[in-house]
C-alpha cells in the first residue's frame, strides 16, 4: 500500500508546461547507489496471514540515487525547488501542493546571488526542523557530499538549525563541507549546484545502504551506557499530528508488560541513539520519534501501529536495512480525512496491541533476526 497523498504529490511533481526533467538541464550526473526491488520481510513468518498486516505485498522502491551538476540555476528557499531558464526543476518539487507551486516565481527582477566558491549542495526539504526528515533525507546528503571526490569544496545550503542539528553534525563530521546560511522568503541564484535526490525522498521506500549507514555513523560517536534488552513504547505525547485519544490508556497498559514510554523529543540525540540502542523491542504509531529504529541492532523487534488514514511504509524499509524483526498492523482511526497530518477521531483498540506484542514476544527472540545491510 503506498500513501495516496504520496502519489498525488508526485504526479504533480512530474506533470505541467512549467517543469521541466533534470536529466534535461544537468550537466551531468553521479550515480552514488542503485536499490534494487525487494520484497517486504517480517517478523515471525507464521504470521503474514494473520492480523491487518497492511503491507504484507509490498515491495520497496528500485530507485538510484543520483547527484546531478546543474549550473545557473535559482533556489527558492521557501519551496526547497530549483528553477531552470524560469521552469520548476520536476524532481525537486517534493510533496509540494499544486497552489503552492503556482506561487514560485522565477521571475523576481533579482534574485540573490550564492556566488561563493565550490559546489552548493541542498541539504534540507520545507520541514526543515522535523527529526524524520532531517536524519532521512538531510544527513545522507551530507554525508554523501562529504564522501564525494570533491566534497571539501562542496556548500552545504542550510537554514539555521536547531542545537540538535548541530550536534548530529558534531557526529557525521562531514569533511571540510562548509555551511552557507539560506534565508526564508528568499531566492538565490546560484553558478553551481550538486542536486542528491534523496533531500526529496527519493529514498525514503528503498532499501538504501547508503541512508542506513548515516544512523551507524552517528551511533559510533555515541558510548554504549545502557544494557541490552529494553522494551519501549514510543509515545507521541499529545502531538497534534495524528494524535491518538487514548494513548495514555495504552502506554499504562504496555508498562504492564515491561515497557518503558518515551517521548524521543525530549532526550538528547546522545541518549535517543543509546537507549534504541539498547531496546530489544519497540513499539510505536507513525510519527518522528519512530526514526530512532535506525539506531537498533539488528533482531529488535518493532512493532508499527498504522494508522488507516496514513498507511506509511517508511518505516518497514528502514527496518529492512537494519536487520530488524518488523510487523505492523492497521488499525481504524475515523479521522476526518486522509492526510499525514489529521488526528485520530477515535482510540486505538487497547487490547488489540496487547495481544500483537504478547505474541511477538512468544514468538521471536531478541537478537534472531537477519543481518543488516553491510
Amino acid at each position: 500500500m503506498f500513501p495516496s497523498f504520496l502519489q498525488r504529490a508526485r504526479r504533480v511533481a512530474r506533470s505541467g508546461p512549467d517543469r521541466v526533467g533534470i536529466a534535461a538541464v544537468a550537466d551531468g550526473v553521479t550515480i552514488l547507489e542503485t536499490c534494487p526491488a525487494l520484497p517486504a520481510r517480517f517478523a515471525g513468518g507464521a504470521m503474514r496471514g494473520r492480523g491487518a498486516n497492511p503491507f504484507l505485498d509490498w515491495t520497496s522502491t528500485p530507485v538510484t540515487v543520483t547527484v546531478h551538476d546543474l549550473r545557473d540555476v535559482v533556489y527558492d528557499v521557501d519551496h526547497r525547488v530549483l528553477i531552470k531558464d524560469g521552469r520548476l526543476i520536476a524532481e525537486t518539487c517534493y510533496l509540494q501542493p499544486e497552489d503552492a507551486l503556482a506561487r514560485v516565481v522565477a521571475a523576481r527582477a533579482r534574485p540573490d546571488r550564492l556566488a561563493g566558491r565550490g559546489i552548493m549542495v541542498p541539504c534540507s526539504d520545507h520541514w526543515p526542523g522535523n527529526y524524520y526528515h532531517w536524519m532521512a533525507h538531510g544527513l545522507p546528503v551530507i554525508a554523501a557530499a562529504s564522501d564525494l571526490p570533491d566534497g571539501g569544496a562542496a556548500r552545504l545550503l542550510l537554514p539555521a538549525l536547531l542545537p540538535w542539528q548541530h550536534r548530529t553534525l558534531q557526529m557525521l563530521r562531514p569533511g571540510g563541507c562548509a555551511i552557507e546560511r539560506i534565508m526564508a522568503g528568499r531566492q538565490y541564484r546560484i553558478d553551481r549546484v550538486a542536486y542528491c535526490n534523496i533531500v526529496a525522498g527519493a529514498a525514503d521506500f528503498a532499501v538504501s545502504r547508503l541512508c542506513g549507514r548515516v544512523f551507524a555513523r552517528l551511533a559510533a560517536a555515541v558510548p554504549v551506557v545502557r544494557p541490552h534488552g529494553a522494551r519501549l513504547y514510543v509515545d507521541r505525547g499529545g502531538a497534534g499530528h495524528r494524535a491518538i485519544p487514548n494513548e495514555g490508556a495504552l502506554a499504562a497498559r504496555l508498562r504492564g508488560l515491561g515497557f518503558l514510554a518515551v517521548r524521543p523529543e525530549t532526550l538528547t540525540v546522545a541518549e535517543q541513539i543509546d537507549l534504541f540502542r539498547a531496546a530489544s523491542m519497540v513499539v510505536g504509531p507513525l510519527g518522528a520519534g519512530m526514526t530512532n529504529i535506525g539506531f537498533c541492532r539488528p533482531g529488535t523487534v518493532v512493532y508499527d501501529l498504522v494508522p488507516d488514514h496514513h498507511a506509511n511504509p517508511c518505516f518497514l524499509a528502514m527496518a529492512m536495512r537494519g536487520g530488524l524483526e518488523y510487523w505492523a498492523d492497521l488499525f481504524p482511526t475515523g479521522a476526518a480525512r486522509q492526510d499525514h497530518m489529521a488526528p485520530w477521531g477515535q482510540g486505538i483498540d487497547v487490547e488489540r496491541v496487547v495481544r500483537r506484542v504478547e505474541e511477538l514476544l512468544r514468538g521471536l527472540l531478541p537478537g534472531a533476526g537477519a543481518a543488516p545491510l553491510p
